[in-house]
């Protein structure tokens, strides 16, 4: 016991495990938001790709640029956030120490099997989902037909070296089950990503009044499946991820100690009282991920497979709204727009010199006036090339055909949220099925 306590010392003072442990929540669990957000801006037409034709050290180089600019890049080597924590726990730590896993060492990796075959494999193995289940399209999370891996798909993080004693911790085990975590939480925040953006194609379209009661069944499955990724999004983080989190950070911060708080009310209470040993923090780690892993929906079976065909209609659906953008080219007549009321800006600001008052204010209505009459004409113009896509049989075909495959797929996934939230007494599934019903309109409109 005694060498097990000076080793914990080690790992939680000259180590900086804690450290470690918030780098890993930060990266691993996307708890940075503009890390996400700069490494997509620059990485995502290159991981939409298939697997092999994916550009390997390009994706690392923004994935280190990444990094470097995020806002929270600082706190791992301005700050010492272990010192901080263990001063207010009344302790002292020593003064020379080897550190945290610098974060030059973060890498990028790609998985060779899609997320769902993953998950079939690891639980087979201990007589979990069956693996010998046919592999259906639906299976695979935005790959190619015939079951090729995308980038975006098969993207995941890791460590070039896992120094010892922190290697205890962070097992090779242990970080297989937070690349699948990454790998669930990526995929979903880009699904959501995507989403975004079919929103921000649709606000260019509203200026046209009259397609407005057509568009409505567009804009209506729009709003639906952004409601629901961005409410799974923020279960998974804030009530799943963030909750969980601090109550294993504090029952670590608590183990060299050996005691609790006055108020400690932690799912991991039972062994605050005698964590002194690396087993101990060990067991609150994997205790951790365990039940992250299985709130975050990824040890049921039959809950991922509802929810990758979500995820799945949910990108079909922007690709579709992506081409459709693309095909009225209202995007490009907008940007021409633009430089051209630019360019008019700049003739006015050269020309207010050299005219007088009357002549100045005649010459603006005049442009007023005609800025005005070809707005009205772009608008006709615009308004009758999409009211032609709209009408195709094509366009009707495809938008009923979204509603009623998310529709369908969206009863499913609840109904099996409220039946095994009942039957199992799972709560945080009843959690999901409040955020994501809050009102009861989806239960009540599809007859459940």
């Amino acid at each position: 016991r005694v060498v097990s306590n000076n080793l914990l010392h080690i790992m939680l003072y000259d180590h900086k495990l804690i450290t470690t442990m918030r780098i890993m929540k930060r990266y691993f669990l996307l708890d940075q938001g503009d890390f996400f957000v700069h490494f997509l801006d620059m990485a995502e037409d290159e991981l939409l790709q298939e697997l092999s034709d994916v550009a390997r050290g390009r994706v690392q180089s923004w994935l280190s640029l990444s990094i470097q600019l995020s806002s929270g890049n600082s706190d791992f080597s301005d700050q010492d956030d272990d010192d901080y924590c263990f001063n207010a726990l009344g302790t002292s730590p020593t003064s020379s120490s080897s550190g945290p896993i610098p974060l030059s060492s973060l890498r990028c990796d790609f998985a060779t099997q899609s997320l769902g075959d993953h998950l079939d494999d690891l639980h087979s193995m201990s007589g979990g989902i069956d693996s010998h289940e046919p592999r259906t399209p639906s299976r695979h999370v935005y790959g190619t037909s015939d079951g090729r891996l995308t980038g975006v798909e098969a993207f995941m993080l890791d460590f070039h070296h896992v120094p010892f004693p922190t290697s205890l911790v962070l097992s090779p085990r242990t970080i297989t089950n937070y690349q699948l975590l990454f790998r669930h939480l990526f995929f979903a925040k880009h699904v959501e990503r995507r989403l975004v953006g079919t929103w921000l194609d649709h606000q260019m379209i509203k200026e046209l009044q009259p397609l407005r009661k057509a568009l409505g069944p567009t804009y209506c499955l729009r709003h639906r499946m952004l409601h629901f990724m961005q409410n799974l999004v923020y279960y998974m983080m804030f009530e799943v991820i963030e909750p969980n989190w601090q109550e294993m950070e504090r029952a670590i911060l608590l183990s060299y100690q050996g005691g609790t708080t006055r108020n400690d009310t932690s799912k991991f209470q039972h062994h605050s009282q005698q964590q002194h040993t690396v087993d101990d923090v060990l067991t609150v780690h994997s205790e951790f991920l365990q039940r992250s892993l299985k709130e975050c929906l990824l040890t049921n079976r039959d809950h991922i497979r509802i929810l990758t065909k979500l995820m799945t209609t949910c990108l079909l659906f922007s690709d579709q709204m992506k081409r459709f953008i693309e095909t009225t080219q209202i995007d490009d007549e907008r940007n021409k727009l633009a430089t051209e009321e630019r360019q008019k800006r700049q003739r006015k600001v050269v020309d207010t010199g050299q005219m007088g008052s009357n002549r100045e204010k005649r010459k603006i209505r005049e442009m007023r006036a005609s800025a005005q009459a070809a707005r009205r004409a772009r608008i006709k113009e615009q308004t009758e090339r999409i009211s032609r896509e709209m009408n195709s049989e094509s366009y009707k075909h495809m938008i009923r055909r979204f509603d009623e495959v998310f529709g369908s797929n969206l009863a499913e996934f609840m109904s099996q949220l409220m039946s095994d939230s009942d039957g199992r007494h799972h709560t945080h599934l009843s959690n999901l099925c409040t955020r994501l019903d809050y009102n009861e309109y989806v239960t009540r409109s599809m007859g459940l």
